[in-house]
């Protein structure tokens, strides 16, 4: 059924893009220049012909009635421009930058009776009157000579409104994927891609499928908005570019490394640990240690105390090469990449967390005629984690061994029918999985796992694989044409992916594991963990007009997204502690899809400034719809993921897998289901329910933008944008009425008070107060009980945001580059009495906790659990970043280049809260501080510096040495604490900015 699903989506796809008669130029790993020639008299030439030169073959076009050309779909690069018309000599305009996503427009003036060919000395602008994004582009000039991370999540930071939810220095954490999100919305709208083919991980929605290797990119580009229709969604689109070979033989090899304790005799070393004392847990010091005492215990009493390590890095070594040229000159060429990352690093904890990452690409571009070009490649990477999960809750016994080989197939064809037309088609394949193996063991002899009164899991964790293959089909071009004095590209394209997610994951011995993290209740807690296999498919359509005339463009735009997923047929085993609460599932799989169909405007002008247009001002509007999960789709199968909860006495805790009770199960009181009926546990119909009329959540964007040239090579610029999103998804608990039977959603008017919640809040790294609060409680009235389900539905709640970005682009010219960005705004939420109604009266709430939407006004956080690293809620009003180079006497044999890279940002917040069980015996987390500024940790400020000197070997082959000193001035800023109020373990730090450290690098080069 799938398979004829796909076939006939993908045939829908060519029959809609015929019928339109034009394909369209999509976002892609390419850009493109643009050209208008004119005699001395500013009257248009037409039938100059023009040669470009540069990356990959040479191409000619012939200057239409407007004295028009373009070159479109141009690989990362330098290029040339010539200019001939008989009579009238020629122009040559050399050093054209061509950078991903952007339009370069070179003006050229023929005068008559010229016989030589005159070249332009001037640089190509920076400035892109056609441009539909907002965001950042990173040029492999930049990659090479900025000290950074060498890691694409850690380049994030370079672009205004993104907040990360960690510091990676020297490489430390590029070994996990970043958490990281966009102005007012979440992680899981990010989009990833490698050379215009969508990575995205549709299970772990908003994440890549793979790890890279840095080497293998000419450029980066981060995307947060603006009018292009072929961006999706509201996040933060990624777009890495490979590079590509062409008629020259080039190639580089590379080892970059740092060592705790040096390369040379130790001359290479890291600093100390830095943590700031007084963060500790303590009510007396140790002087000259990081000691966290337990808070009940006194601090004299040495075995109550918990050593802080910190986190720290061992080694980390990054070696490879790339390399690529002419198989046939003009013709064929071919590129290919390898790259292994060893990271050595501890946890915080002192625990260690170590990875490999490997990588290898190959790239075989092809001109096949004049007319048409096409493009094959493969990128594979590999990733071996040994220690994922390390933390202070997480003993080394816990954590993970991961493995993941991911592979990305690409075949790609361009045909040029015309100067007019241009045609793309694209199939890629993605063979993407992973596996976690906890390191305590895995299957049904393994110990079981519990958690202690600290918060400490023991013995063993969670483990199993996931399998998420995907393909997709796109067809895209450009058509252009002239009404009157107006000149328009129509981009009309689409793509359909079909993403599959199937996935097993169990705890040890009987899938189940023992819960005592709330200092009061313990829960045996058993699980049915194997995921019924999900197909996703998207179709989109889209169709944008980009039209100029005098020194106005506009841009018109219509996006059509048809999202859908379909629960495949599952057998579910039975839970083999409690068979009988949990029961083997047969589900026959759903025929009705789940749907999504959205059509959504991108509309735009730019308005150029100034005799020479050197002043752009814009205003957009533009619309992006949710993406569809695997999680939305899966939520309502019967088969899917539940947990039984069952009430221990908590007197004989601490409850292990050794431990008699828990063997006689049945003898248990059963507190509350998750995902299940409890009532009728083998039900192919599943408690969890969608709204019929469910909608993706949408994202309405305003943007306001000026940008001023003061030199062709260096533009400022200020952006404000204004976000709404509305149609936020939100879940309502089901209720049984136990006298009537009767099932609905559960309102405020269901629960009764319950007591009240009281404990200690510290006071905030920022100079907030310490104070007891007393929460009121709140349970369900007795006459109530919990079906398991919940219904998804659009909520009232709405989220806006409201900010401005002063920017700044300074290209390598006359010995220096510059970029920057200071960036001010926050999201907040909108909260009215419909959503306060129908919601749980606690202040709790996973929504509340987790993303601060409980009281109007709140600010818009997004908890990530950091794989280890602690709890982050990712919220600052400002952040900024700088980072540049200049080069010091290169015209001397001793000159040398140096960089440096600062950014910072704001603390991120710190919702204090506690666990606490009712009377109706179910498990809550009880907000108890506000997400505001007074429970915020530390600002958060690092600088990175490089020296490094380029020798010329032969006229063909480089050398260059470097060293890099990553966190200069060796803050140990804190990253995350323990924030809940009622564990053993309360307040204690997780994890730190790792201590300042230098790095090696040696490059060799040739061409």
């Amino acid at each position: 059924m799938k398979k004829q699903r796909a076939v006939s989506k993908a045939l829908l796809l060519g029959l809609c893009l015929l019928l339109i008669g034009g394909l369209a130029y999509a976002q892609s790993p390419t850009g493109n220049i643009f050209g208008t020639i004119v005699d001395s008299d500013g009257q248009p030439l037409p039938g100059v012909t023009v040669t470009l030169t540069g990356v990959g073959a040479e191409k000619t076009q012939i200057t239409d009635a407007q004295g028009q050309f373009r070159f479109l779909g141009l690989d990362p690069g330098s290029y040339s421009v010539l200019a001939e018309l008989e009579g009238f000599g020629g122009i040559q305009y050399p050093d054209i930058e061509v950078r991903v996503s952007r339009n370069t427009t070179v003006p050229l003036t023929l005068t008559p009776a010229v016989t030589e060919v005159v070249t332009v000395t001037s640089e190509s602008p920076l400035l892109d009157e056609r441009k539909l994004q907002q965001g950042t582009t990173v040029s492999q000039v930049e990659l090479e000579k900025i000290p950074t991370a060498r890691d694409p999540w850690a380049i994030l930071n370079q672009t205004p409104g993104v907040l990360v939810d960690r510091i990676n220095v020297g490489g430390n954490e590029s070994g996990q994927q970043a958490a990281f999100r966009a102005q007012a919305v979440a992680s899981d709208e990010n989009d990833f891609m490698v050379d215009g083919v969508q990575i995205t991980d549709m299970r772990a929605i908003g994440a890549s499928s793979t790890y890279y290797d840095f080497d293998q990119f000419a450029e980066m580009q981060f995307t947060t908005g603006g009018t292009d229709v072929t961006k999706n969604t509201a996040g933060v689109g990624v777009n890495l570019v490979t590079k590509r070979g062409s008629n020259e033989f080039r190639g580089s090899a590379r080892f970059y490394g740092t060592k705790a304790d040096g390369y040379f005799g130790g001359g290479l070393d890291q600093a100390d640990v830095n943590v700031d004392q007084s963060d500790l847990p303590s009510s007396s010091l140790c002087e000259g240690c990081n000691t966290q005492y337990l808070p009940e215990n006194d601090p004299g009493d040495v075995s109550a105390a918990r050593i802080y390590q910190g986190a720290e890095i061992r080694e980390v070594e990054d070696l490879g090469f790339e390399a690529g040229g002419a198989v046939v000159r003009d013709r064929l060429w071919l590129w290919g990449s390898w790259g292994q990352n060893d990271i050595q690093q501890n946890a915080a904890s002192g625990t260690a967390d170590d990875t490999i990452l490997e990588n290898q690409s190959l790239k075989l571009n092809a001109q096949l005629t004049d007319s048409n070009s096409a493009v094959g490649s493969w990128n594979n990477g590999d990733k071996q984690k040994f220690g994922r999960g390390a933390s202070i809750s997480r003993p080394d016994e816990t954590t993970w061994n991961q493995r993941g080989p991911t592979a990305v197939y690409r075949a790609e064809d361009t045909h040029v029918f015309s100067n007019n037309l241009f045609v793309t088609g694209t199939w890629s394949h993605l063979d993407a999985g992973f596996q976690l193996a906890a390191r305590g063991g895995v299957g049904p002899d393994a110990p079981e796992s519990w958690i202690d009164e600290d918060g400490i899991w023991h013995d063993s964790y969670l483990s199993g694989a996931a399998s998420n293959p995907s393909d997709e089909y796109k067809l895209d071009g450009s058509y252009f044409f002239n009404t009157g004095n107006a000149n328009h590209e129509l981009k009309i394209g689409g793509r359909f992916r079909e993403f599959e997610s199937s996935s097993a994951f169990r705890w040890p011995g009987r899938d189940v594991f023992t819960d005592s993290s709330d200092g009061e209740t313990t829960f045996f807690v058993a699980h049915r963990g194997i995921a019924p296999p999900v197909t996703l498919e998207y179709f989109s359509l889209w169709a944008q007009d980009t039209v100029t005339f005098g020194r106005f463009t506009v841009n018109l735009g219509l996006r059509f997204d048809d999202q859908s997923g379909v629960n495949e047929a599952a057998l579910i085993p039975a839970n083999p502690a409690v068979p009988n609460v949990l029961p083997a599932i047969d589900f026959p799989g759903f025929s009705e899809e789940f749907d999504w169909t959205t059509i959504h405007p991108r509309v735009g002008f730019t308005y150029a400034l100034g005799e020479n247009r050197d002043t752009l001002v814009r205003a957009s509007f533009a619309q992006f719809a949710e993406a569809l999960s695997v999680g939305n789709v899966n939520r309502t199968n019967p088969a899917g993921d539940a947990y039984a909860y069952f009430e221990l006495p908590f007197e004989n805790a601490p409850y292990t897998g050794a431990t008699d009770i828990l063997n006689d199960p049945s003898s248990l009181f059963f507190a509350f289901p998750n995902g299940f009926d409890p009532a009728n546990p083998t039900s192919l119909a599943d408690p969890d329910v969608n709204d019929p009329g469910l909608d993706p959540s949408v994202t309405n964007e305003l943007v306001f933008n000026v940008e001023h040239a003061l030199l062709p090579e260096f533009v400022i610029g200020f952006t404000g944008t204004y976000r709404l999103v509305e149609d936020i998804l939100e879940t309502r608990d089901f209720i049984r009425d136990t006298v009537t039977g009767e099932v609905r959603t559960a309102t405020v008017e269901d629960y009764v008070a319950d007591g009240t919640f009281t404990g200690f809040v510290p006071g905030g790294i920022t100079g907030g107060p310490a104070s007891n609060v007393n929460v009121p409680l709140f349970a369900l009235d007795p006459r109530f009980e919990l079906t398991g389900g919940q219904l998804l539905l659009n909520g009232s709640r709405e989220r806006e945001y409201l900010g401005g970005a002063v920017t700044f682009t300074k290209r390598l010219a006359n010995r220096w580059m510059l970029r920057g960005y200071i960036n001010y705004g926050d999201a907040e939420w909108q909260i009215d009495d419909e959503y306060l109604f129908n919601n749980d009266p606690n202040a709790n709430a996973i929504t509340a906790l987790y993303d601060g939407g409980e009281v109007d006004g709140d600010v818009f956080v997004e908890r990530s659990a950091g794989s280890g690293k602690g709890e982050r809620f990712l919220q600052s009003s400002w952040s900024y970043n700088l980072n540049g180079l200049y080069q010091v006497a290169p015209d001397r044999p001793w000159g040398f280049n140096l960089s440096a890279a600062v950014q910072g940002r704001e603390g991120y917040a710190i919702p204090y809260a506690g666990s606490v069980t009712g009377s109706d015996g179910i498990a809550r987390t009880i907000r108890a501080a506000e997400f505001s500024d007074d429970y915020r940790l530390d600002d958060v400020v690092t600088a990175d510096v490089r020296v490094e000197k380029e020798f010329a070997l032969t006229s063909a082959v480089n050398f260059t040495f470097g060293i890099d000193v990553f966190n200069v001035t060796n803050e140990g800023t804190e990253l995350s604490r323990l924030r809940s109020i009622t564990s053993g373990s309360r307040f204690f730090l997780n994890d730190n900015i790792s201590p300042r450290i230098y790095r090696l690098g040696v490059r060799l080069g040739w061409k």
